[in-house]
């Protein structure tokens, strides 16, 4: 994996568990195996959703779209100059 297509996994990942916690409250009637597994779909999704940002960063073109990508999700192959989450 690339470094930034590692750095998309990890911000899309921080996102969805970030917001399952935030949404907490939602959940608040399932019981813990039922909120671990709607926990574990939610980050397969995520996952899944990065991935295909990888595979068109890894295809053709894929280096003119790397500049972008890693601007409009705030990533950086480099996770010590990646901006906090909420900062614009």
């Amino acid at each position: 994996m690339s470094p930034i297509g590692r750095a998309l996994h990890d911000r899309f990942e921080e996102v969805c568990r970030t917001e399952l916690q935030r949404l907490r409250r939602k959940t608040a009637s399932l019981n813990p195996s039922d909120r671990e597994e709607v926990d574990a779909i939610s980050v397969a999704v995520t996952q899944a959703i990065a991935a295909r940002f990888e595979a068109a960063l890894a295809g053709p073109g894929g280096a003119n779209l790397s500049e972008i990508v890693a601007r409009l999700f705030a990533v950086a192959p480099d996770e010590s100059i990646r901006e906090p989450l909420g900062v614009n």
